[in-house]
Order: C-alpha cells, then sequence, then structure tokens
C-alpha cells in the first residue's frame, strides 16, 4: 500500500511544483522571415549584410570604429499587420555582448514592439534577449483578434543577421512596405546611437519618428561622431526631409571650428535646399562640477552659433541651431552618468527638438 502511494505522489509530483499540462503548451506559430527591402532607417541597401547601416564601400574608408558601429541595427525598423493574438520574434545578434555595463541587454540586443491604436504608436512589449546568437521570445499574448499595424524597432547595440516574426497559423499577416517619404538623417554621437535607452523604441530619434511620422535614419555612431570628410560624403549621398547634426559631444572645441563647416559644406554643395538643424552640445548634469568641461562645452557651442550666423550671412535660409539648454531639463536627473540620457533625458530631447523640426518639414503626406 505504501509503495501504491509513493508511485501516486510522484506521478502527480510535476503538476505540484507549477509543471503545464501538455494541453496548456504553447501553439504552433507562422514565421515570417524579415528581408532587407521591408526596412526603414536605411540608408543604404547595397550594405555588406541586410541589417546594416552603412553601405558596404565604405569599409575601408570610414576609420574602423565607425564601420564596426555602422553594423549595428540602430534605427532600423519593420511594420507589419495582423490580427494576430500573440506575437513572438526570433532573431540573431552578432555579438556574443547583449549588455552593456550603463545600459541594459532589452536595448543594446533587444527587439520592441509597438500598434497603432486611436492613431498614435503603443507600446505592446519587448522581445528580450537571454542568449548569443539566436533567441525566440514571445513579446505578448492574450490580444484581440483585431487587425492592427505594428511597428518594431530593431537592437541599438548589437548587429542582427537574421530576424522573424512569429504568429499564429490561422492570423492574417502581411509586411508594410517601407515608408516612401523621406526621412529624418540625424548625425550624432552615441547618445543619438541611443545610450543608454532600456529599449530601442526610446532613443530620441525613434520618439522624434512617431511622433513626426516619418522615418528616421539613425547614423549616430558611439564616441566616434567626429565630423570626418569621410562621412560627410556619405551624408551628401542621402536625399532626406531635414538632416539634424548632433556630434558635437564627440568633438573637441578645436574640431568643431575646423570640421563642423566643411561637414555642413559638403552637404549643401549636394544639397542646396534641404533644411540643416545644428545641435548644441548637451550640458550634461554634473559640469558644474567640472569647469573645465563646461568652459569646453560652452566654446563649442559658441563656435557653432558663429559657424550658424555666418552661414545665415553669407544668405543661407535652411539652416538652423538648437539651443541645448533645456534638451536635458535643469534637475539633473536626465542620464545614466555623466551624459548618456535616461529614457526621461531623451523625452525631454525630443520635446525640445520636435518644434524646430515641425517648422522645416516639407509638407510632405504622410507615408506611415
Amino acid at each position: 500500500m505504501a509503495i501504491r502511494l509513493c508511485l501516486l505522489l510522484l506521478t502527480l509530483m510535476p503538476l505540484a511544483v507549477g509543471a503545464q499540462p501538455a494541453a496548456d503548451a504553447p501553439q504552433p506559430v507562422r514565421w515570417h522571415a524579415v528581408t532587407q527591402d521591408l526596412l526603414d532607417g536605411q540608408g543604404w541597401r547595397e550594405t555588406a549584410r541586410p541589417f546594416d547601416r552603412l553601405p558596404a564601400r565604405a569599409e575601408g574608408v570610414v576609420r574602423q570604429p565607425v564601420w564596426d558601429l555602422s553594423r549595428h541595427s540602430a534605427g532600423l525598423s519593420l511594420r507589419f499587420t495582423s490580427d494576430a493574438t500573440r506575437i513572438r520574434i526570433r532573431w540573431t545578434v552578432t555579438l556574443d555582448r547583449l549588455a552593456l555595463p550603463h545600459m541594459p541587454a532589452t536595448g543594446v540586443s533587444g527587439l520592441d514592439v509597438y500598434a497603432k491604436d486611436g492613431g498614435a504608436w503603443r507600446f505592446v512589449g519587448g522581445a528580450r534577449p537571454t542568449q548569443s546568437p539566436t533567441n525566440d521570445a514571445e513579446v505578448i499574448t492574450g490580444m484581440a483578434a483585431v487587425s492592427r499595424e505594428f511597428l518594431v524597432y530593431l537592437p541599438l547595440y548589437n548587429g542582427v543577421s537574421q530576424l522573424e516574426i512569429g504568429v499564429p497559423e490561422e492570423a492574417a499577416f502581411r509586411f508594410e512596405p517601407r515608408a516612401s517619404s523621406r526621412p529624418l538623417v540625424v548625425y550624432g554621437t552615441s547618445i543619438t546611437q541611443g545610450c543608454c535607452a532600456s529599449r530601442p523604441g526610446m532613443v530620441y530619434t525613434a520618439i522624434l519618428g512617431r511622433r513626426l511620422g516619418v522615418p528616421v535614419i539613425n547614423l549616430g555612431f558611439s564616441g566616434n561622431g567626429k565630423a570626418e570628410p569621410e562621412m560627410a560624403r556619405l551624408l551628401a549621398e542621402l536625399d532626406p526631409a531635414v538632416y539634424v547634426l548632433d556630434s558635437l559631444p564627440n568633438m573637441t572645441p578645436e574640431q568643431v571650428v575646423e570640421r563642423m563647416p566643411a561637414l555642413i559644406e559638403t552637404i549643401r554643395a549636394a544639397r542646396p535646399h534641404t533644411p540643416i538643424v545644428l545641435v548644441e552640445h548637451l550640458l550634461y548634469p554634473n559640469s558644474r562640477f567640472r569647469p573645465q568641461k563646461a568652459a569646453d562645452i560652452a566654446s563649442s557651442n559658441a563656435s557653432l552659433r558663429r559657424i550658424h550666423d555666418a552661414r545665415r550671412k553669407a544668405g543661407d535660409r535652411f539652416i538652423t541651431v538648437v539651443s541645448s539648454a533645456a534638451l536635458l531639463g535643469t534637475d539633473g536627473d536626465g542620464t545614466v552618468d555623466d551624459s548618456h540620457p535616461t529614457e526621461l533625458g531623451f523625452e525631454r530631447m525630443a520635446d525640445g527638438l520636435e518644434p524646430h523640426l515641425r517648422r522645416v518639414l516639407p509638407r510632405e503626406p504622410r507615408a506611415r
């Protein structure tokens, strides 16, 4: 009798410790592979890998750190429409490093999903990375079977070699074509690339893209937004609605004087009427305790304004400059460290930049 009781207890034990019956196992999904032609936020299609940010011919032309960072998928996105009740994402990253000391894996190597609801993009869920190279993450379950448009943002500080969207087999599904409207091109530093957003949809470039209804090409290069001639020539190849130049945090005051006029002139020679928005160096919250850093920032910003004023005086009516005085707020709570924004900081940056961009954006029909 005792032996039979033990056998019965062993049979029931898996359910007692929380195992799910086989009937509750996830239902199969149908996988849809993402191809390069679906991507928004990519300035060139002739890339070495489908999810790179610079063309293959840039290798050996730009400095090696710039090339390496260009293989991160920062700013790339795609859209699809489905009545799926659940969404999974399967993706393969190119770097073993999933997180950074000051930035979580969800922002470095994860993906974000938004849905159009009431005319606005609303956060649905994220695909959290747990291993390298391939992850299969459940983004959301339990949605009503209503047709919606979804927006997916790719990792900010990792590369992607393969990406698939999974929905229930019975769900309708179609990828949306990439946006036809001209994008914003934002050139800058680690702040532009997205450090230290906790997820890809919260970098200021992505926030602006959702608010303005335009695609955004993120050309932020962590520690390497130095306004070099080779990058100026690449920027001039693009045909955006607006250029946003936000590279001062990676440049010395001397480099601002030496390089920014040439960067602007190279772009302007190719795009004489495209609006250029110059962004001052952010005022770091601890600069009040670092007199030399504060002096360097003030010097760089003063030089940028002189460059702007000289171009306006020479007849350039399509250039403007944005003060950084309120871009991070004045309470000191907008960054993770001495310089990289939190979501609060990125939201404030978007708030500060949005009105300037609305004024200069050409009035084109929205394609999102």
